[in-house]
C-alpha cells in the first residue's frame, strides 16, 4: 500500500500492538457483514468494517502481519501474534481498504469510525438469535446493489 506525505488522521492496531496502521484521510462507510466467514473469524454475529482509499493507508508496524486468502474474492490481514483481524481488500476493488472498525484507536485519532451504519450485508447468513436494530442502514441479503458486478455474490 502506498504512503502519503500528509499527517495521519486515524491510527489503529491489533490487540497486542504488534501490527499497527495509520491513514491520512478520514474513514467512510460503516458496514456490518453477517456472512459466515466474517462471523467465525470475528467471533461475533457480524463484522464491522469501515473504509479508506488505499493511497491513504499505510502499515506503521507490520512485522507480524499475515495476509490470508480464505476466498477467491478478497485478501484479509490478521496479526500473526494475537490473531486479531485487521483489514480486508476485495481483489475487484484494490483501491479501497476495508478496516476492521474495532481496530481503530479513536483516543489517538483525529477522525472517528463513522457513527451511522451504512449497510448490513449478507443478511441471509445472520444468526436467528441476533436482532438487528432499526438504524436506517441499507439491508441486503447478499452484497450491496452498488457492489454487484464488482464483487461476486456468494462469498
Amino acid at each position: 500500500m502506498s504512503t502519503s506525505t500528509t499527517n495521519p488522521v486515524v491510527y489503529g492496531s491489533c490487540y497486542c500492538q504488534k501490527t499497527t496502521y495509520a491513514t491520512t484521510a478520514p474513514l467512510y462507510g460503516l458496514t456490518y457483514c453477517y456472512c459466515r466467514m466474517c462471523r467465525l473469524l470475528h467471533g461475533s454475529p457480524f463484522a464491522a468494517f469501515t473504509n479508506v482509499d488505499s493511497s491513504h493507508f499505510r502499515w506503521t508496524r507490520s512485522d507480524r502481519l499475515v495476509e490470508i486468502n480464505l476466498s477467491k474474492y478478497a485478501t484479509r490481514t490478521i496479526c500473526g501474534e494475537c490473531r486479531s483481524p485487521m483489514t480486508m481488500v476485495y481483489h475487484a476493488k484494490p483501491n479501497e481498504v476495508g478496516i476492521v472498525a474495532v481496530t481503530v484507536d479513536e483516543s489517538k485519532s483525529k477522525d472517528q469510525v463513522p457513527e451511522k451504519v451504512e449497510a448490513h450485508i449478507f443478511l441471509e447468513c445472520k444468526p436467528a438469535w441476533f436482532v438487528i436494530p432499526e438504524d436506517g442502514g441499507e439491508r441486503s441479503m447478499g452484497i450491496l446493489e452498488r457492489m454487484r458486478g464488482v464483487v461476486p455474490e456468494g462469498l
